[in-house]
Order: C-alpha cells, then structure tokens, then sequence
C-alpha cells in the first residue's frame, strides 16, 4: 500500500537579528508588487502560466491552482489530448502531467445494454460482426460526455490529439474522427503515435518501445524521432491472455469459502469455485491487486513444479458471498504465459517478440535499440514484469538464434542515475507525452474539419500522408 507524503509549513521564528517591522513590510509590499508585475507580463506574453511545477505530486495553493486550472480551461490553447484503449479512454488538456479523468468503456457499453464483449473493439473488428452502429452511438455519447461533462470546454475551439496505438484498426479511427467532426464540430484533429508520444517523455528520441496493453504487445522501434512501422512486431499475449490463464487457474485450483458454512453443517465449507462468480471484472480486479511476476523461469511448466518451487502466500480475495482461496503459486505463475508462447498456435512471446523485431532493423540501430528498452501499457505495471523480461532477453540473446545477429546487452530506459523514468506511470505514459507535444505544438500534420472527407491518416496509407504534405506545401506556398 502506497502513502502519500503530508507536506508541513513551518513558520519562521523571530530573532534578535530581524529587520524592524516597517522595513519588512516595504520589503514585502515591493515583492508582491514586483511579483504581480511579473505575473501581469508573463499572462499578457505566454496566455497563462503552465500547470507543470516542480512538486506536481503535491497540491498547490488555492491561488497557484485557481490560475494553472483558468489556463487549463479557459486558454484554447492548451489542446484535448485523448488515448483510447479497448477498456478505457484517459482524457484531460495538453501541459498537465497526469490525465484528468480515465473512463472505463466496459461501463458505457453495460449501460447501453451491449455486453457481448468486454471490450470496446478487438484486433478483428472489422470482421467480427459486431454492431457498429451501437459502437458509434456509444462512442458518440462518451465523446459527448468528456467534453461537456467531465472536461467542462467548449469542442469548437478546442484541437484534438488522439494518442494512437499502430494496430489500433482504421475503422475506429474514421469512426472517432467522424464523431469529432460531424457531432462535436472540433476544428481540428491530430493522430499521434503512442509508442513515440511515451518516448518523448524520457527524453529520448532513439528507443524500442515494448507497449503491453490488454489486447496485444506491440513493440516498435524508433530512431531520432522516426518511428519505423514496416518493422513493428506485435503478439496477442498480454493482459487478457493474462486474464483467462488467472480464470482457468482459478477454477482449476482455487476455493469458495462460503460465509454460511460455518452456520450449518449441510454446506461444505470449502468447494470449487462457480464459473458465473467469476466475471470479467473481479478477474480483473484480481489481476490487479494480487498477481505478480515470478523473478525466476523454469526449465518445465509443470503446475506440480510451480506448486513446489513457489514460495508465495495464499490470499483470501473477499466477496459479498465468502471468499476466494487463491493458490501462492497461481498468484506467482499467472503472468508466465507471456514468456512461453505457443508453438502450436505460432503465438511468439513477448521475449521472441521483441528480438525479432531487433533483428529485421538495419546493423547499425540494432545496438541502440537493445540497449534503450521502454515498457508501457496497463500491464506492463504488474510487479516484477520489467525484471524478469531483462532476465529473459539475457538469457535468449545466448541462443544461436540470436548470438549471431544481435550485440550488447538489454537495459531499459527508465534505470538512469537520477531515477527519472519512473515519474509516470507506464499506463498513462503515452498521454503525457500527448500533452507535452500538444503544449509544444510539436505535431504538425492535423485533419481540418473543412478537408475532413472520411479518411484519417494511417502508415498502411503512405499515398494519404503523402497528399497531406502536399496540401501543407501548397497551404505555405499560398
């Protein structure tokens, strides 16, 4: 469990060297007044102060916060930077250091009534007969409820950077920019990738990112700032694999304890667990607050060899009805899916994953590349998963696979000397670094609603960038 430092303000104490009272309060008066001076210039030039402190973790005074929060508001300049994600959308204004609000999808599609899926799309969306239409409405009524609900702003003078993934599909782009434009009338629209958005925060612009959502594990290399999509390798092993191994796991091996056992003797007091108890979101939740990854890889995936080599505790996971038993070794050995793959399947691990992806780069950017690791996304916050892929990316890099090919050896950016890595969190890296280029003005290709025809710009659409740029061109020649 995590604590919160408290701040405490210690008054200064008298002393026999003090200035007398009088000189103090004309010291005083002429620094508010030279403050205010300097406040009343930098609002006049810069539009507002930035929100960015330098304790951002703790809160400010009532007068810094009501000004960081009328620049966040009121200033059209600051822009609406969105990521969504299959289960939830983080949302909140460029120059702020952490999303304002991170809404859950799974939530608006059950309260639409559409719970078919605990997803709001799938890497096969376009083919998987869902109703897009119901989508639409959805996403409309979501779109409409982050602008005039929680961000409190006005979407015709406010451009949107949009925080995308590079398997995210193109239908769902189209259908967020035609929702954008046709129903909030925004005037202007950006895609961003996200893998390169996350860079952005460390610093760097040279790196491999390694982003392991919910739906899949995408990894992407980037060299000075240029994101290399012919060569981005992704596999499907990532948090809901994760999810379903836990749900076999714990119908296999887990154990009800119902609280009305212990009340009559015709209820056994332990027995297995009922598979409609466990729903997508307490197997989350339990994901979440009680798997963790093993610092250690064996030789055999045998469930008697985790049983016997885990030294994990058991947990009681309470529910309105008793508790579930959870194994030490299952809380141990959940996430080990994402380091063995499937051969049968052809499903590669994240660790194959990433050195493929490695080895199809040009020689001289494969040394850089292993040496400058970056893990986003939701799952990638499970404790010891960044340990452990550095242990097995060492250990495949001594196969003849990849002896050959691949020099140096794997370090991650986040693990410099000042520590500064991890000042965000990996699951909403991507946003800020979405609002540190929006604030930047860093990104210059956007969608203005009078050239929006239906189409977003996508790197399976070279010839569409390529028509964007001429249009920029032709914009700075006129």
């Amino acid at each position: 469990m995590t604590t919160t430092p408290s701040s405490s303000t210690a008054l200064p104490h008298s002393s026999a060297h003090s200035p007398p009272l009088s000189s103090t309060a004309a010291s005083a008066s002429a620094s508010a007044s030279s403050a205010a001076a300097r406040l009343s210039y930098l609002s006049s030039a810069y539009g507002g102060l930035s929100s960015f402190t330098s304790g951002a973790n703790t809160m400010p005074s009532s007068t810094t916060s009501s000004i960081a929060r009328r620049a966040s508001i009121y200033s059209t300049e600051d822009r609406v930077v969105l990521d969504v994600g299959s289960c939830y959308i983080k949302v909140g204004f460029s120059s702020e250091c952490r999303p304002r609000h991170i809404l859950s999808l799974r939530d608006a599609l059950s309260s639409a009534g559409l719970q078919e899926s605990s997803e709001f799309y799938d890497l096969d969306w376009m083919r998987s007969g869902r109703d897009m239409a119901s989508a639409e409405a959805v996403l409309a009524n979501m779109m409409r409820a982050i602008f005039f609900g929680y961000l409190l702003t006005d979407p015709k003078q406010r451009t949107v950077i949009v925080c995308e993934s590079p398997m995210v599909p193109l239908r769902l782009k189209e259908m967020l920019a035609r929702i954008l434009f046709e129903h909030l009338q925004i005037p202007a629209l950006c895609f961003a990738p996200s893998s390169l958005l996350a860079l952005l925060t460390t610093g760097k612009t040279t790196g491999l990112v390694i982003d392991c959502g919910h739906l899949e594990t995408t990894v992407l290399p980037i060299y000075c700032g240029r994101p290399l999509p012919m060569m981005v390798h992704a596999t499907p092993l990532a948090g809901r694999a994760i999810a379903q191994r836990l749900r076999t796991l714990l119908l296999e091996h887990g154990r009800l304890i119902d609280t009305q056992s212990y009340q009559t003797r015709e209820i056994p007091a332990h027995r297995s667990i009922p598979p409609e108890l466990l729903t997508t979101a307490i197997v989350e939740d339990i994901q979440t607050r009680c798997i963790f990854v093993s610092p250690t890889s064996l030789t055999s995936h045998d469930e008697d060899m985790y049983r016997e080599s885990s030294a994990a505790h058991d947990l009681f996971y309470r529910l309105d009805t008793g508790s579930l038993w959870i194994p030490g070794w299952v809380r141990e050995r959940a996430a080990d899916i994402l380091f063995t793959g499937d051969k049968e399947e052809e499903v590669q691990s994240i660790t194959e994953c990433i050195l493929d992806c490695v080895a199809k780069t040009p020689t001289d950017l494969r040394r850089p590349l292993i040496g400058s690791l970056l893990i986003i996304g939701g799952t990638a916050m499970i404790a010891g998963l960044r340990m452990r892929l550095q242990q097995e990316l060492a250990a495949a890099l001594q196969q003849p696979k990849y002896q050959q090919q691949l020099v140096g050896s794997p370090a991650f950016l986040t693990e410099d000397q000042n520590d500064a890595g991890h000042v965000f969190s990996p699951n909403c890296r991507a946003w800020v670094g979405g609002s540190l280029a929006g604030s930047l003005k860093l990104i210059k290709v956007s969608i203005q609603r009078e050239q929006f025809d239906g189409q977003v710009p996508d790197w399976s659409r070279p010839e569409f960038m390529q028509q964007l740029d001429e249009k920029k061109q032709d914009e700075a020649a006129v």
